[in-house]
């Protein structure tokens, strides 16, 4: 027997061997040095929350340089590079593989989810080697790891996040896919209180067919960007997934506005909306404004400037020029509401999420100190938004993004860093709502504007 086991090992290796020995290794030592050296660089001089650092960059980029010459295909390389921008932080400043090793990734058929830092089961694909049983339990471990540890060793590093929220949201949406000889291994703990381990191949997309149906939790269909529904007691349900493309977020919002207008109340969900044009942000905003203008958000960049950096050597003033964390405040511009916009007088309210990124955040920063404003019901958001810079013409045409702009509340100046925007009404989720596709905060959102 133990020959056997011998041969079965072996084999096992050499097979593993070859597929990783299949994804390419196109990129020279030196351009892997080059393409790290210019992210660094570019890091160095236009990130704008280094003053949020608390490690030197110099030093992280040194211990990077082996890295990189060690990465034994392009997809490491690529790992690697994501790695180190993500040490910085931002959700804004990222590496993009530009699905580069679609060819070579896959997922299993199950879908997960996270309540806090726990992981559950919420939706099965109905199967004869899967099991119903499985919907609702937790995942404990993964490949043998506690599921926690397994995300802190071998997910996050890899991730670019600015919140604990928004981290872990990615996190768990990273455990679905990964390279497909990586079969999915898990012990978890069902609802009825029964540990079992399971094991399942990463080959969902390779047997998916448009019949597939599922235990657990319902998936919405796909759904316009933009789009309206009647609730009872007559309330307009506005769910605006994007502000991207511009023109087509702003036409699409502006045709419901005969309904909306006519309705008892309105409920604007953000909690899916990635962001986009920060002008479809303001259009949205002028419909709610009550007033004739407002203000957009301050904001601040980096400022790198040689003269001064070289002074810092007398003036103590300068220090923040030679240690490259200098930034320069820009008050915030006021946004006339044109007279031909008529504004939405129905009482409102406002869904936000862990998903709600980027633009949707602007509008809310811009939002949340106003007066008489609407309440804002659900969860912390993501907490990233800002300019990013763009480092194109990363090998095999992947590119690195940098945030420069780091937005402040219009009224108080107070930076929008480290944190989302915090709703007014706070309502969590548990995994039984998931499961059942029980929409808690929409719920509660319809019981609010009934009482108003």
């Amino acid at each position: 027997m133990s020959r056997i086991y011998s041969v079965l090992v072996l084999l096992f290796i050499v097979i593993s061997t070859s597929r990783a020995q299949s994804i390419p290794d196109s990129i020279s030592t030196n351009d892997k040095i080059y393409y790290l050296s210019e992210v660094w660089s570019e890091i160095k001089y236009n990130f704008v929350n280094m003053d949020q650092v608390t490690f030197d960059p110099d030093s992280l980029y040194k211990t990077y340089i082996p890295k990189v010459q060690e990465s034994k295909n392009d997809f490491e390389y690529y790992q690697v590079l994501k790695q180190f921008v993500a040490s910085f932080g931002d959700g804004h400043t990222a590496v993009v593989d530009q699905s580069q090793f679609y060819l070579w990734k896959d997922y299993f058929s199950m879908n997960l989810s996270n309540v806090g830092e726990k992981v559950y089961i919420v939706r099965v694909l109905k199967d004869p080697i899967l099991d119903s049983t499985w919907v609702g339990a937790e995942v404990i471990k993964i490949s043998g790891v506690r599921t926690k540890r397994f995300l802190q060793d071998s997910i996050f590093p890899y991730i670019s996040a600015s919140t604990k929220q928004h981290l872990w949201m990615q996190g768990v949406q990273k455990i679905h896919q990964d390279l497909k000889w990586k079969d999915f291994k898990a012990t978890i703990v069902k609802t009825t209180g029964d540990t079992v381990k399971i094991q399942l191949p990463r080959n969902g997309e390779a047997t998916r067919t448009p019949e597939d149906d599922y235990w657990g939790m319902k998936f919405p269909k796909r759904r316009k960007m933009v789009d309206l529904e009647k609730l009872e007691g007559d309330i307009s349900y506005l769910n605006i997934r994007s502000f991207y493309p511009e023109n087509i977020a702003i036409q699409d919002i502006s045709k419901y506005l005969p309904e909306i207008y006519e309705s008892n109340g309105l409920i604007i969900d953000l909690r899916r909306n990635g962001g986009g044009s920060t002008n479809a942000a303001w259009y949205l905003q002028s419909l709610l404004s009550k007033e004739k203008s407002f203000l957009n958000y301050g904001w601040e960049t980096r400022v790198n400037d040689g003269v001064k950096k070289a002074n810092s050597n007398w003036k103590e003033e300068y220090q923040g020029y030679l240690e490259n964390r200098e930034v320069h405040y820009v008050e915030p511009d006021t946004i006339e509401v044109p007279d031909s916009i008529r504004r939405i007088d129905i009482p409102v309210v406002v869904l936000i999420g862990r998903y709600t990124f980027s633009a949707a955040e602007d509008f809310l920063v811009n939002m949340y100190e106003v007066p008489d404003r609407p309440l804002f019901i659900g969860q912390e958001t993501a907490g990233s938004t800002g300019s990013p810079l763009v480092v194109p013409n990363l090998p095999n045409g992947g590119y690195c993004r940098i945030c420069t702009r780091r937005i402040c509340y219009p009224y108080s100046g107070k930076r929008f860093v480290n944190h989302g925007v915090i709703p007014d009404v706070i309502v969590n989720e548990t995994i039984g709502n998931i499961i059942k596709s029980n929409d808690v905060v929409l719920e509660k959102a319809i019981e609010i504007l009934k009482d108003k």
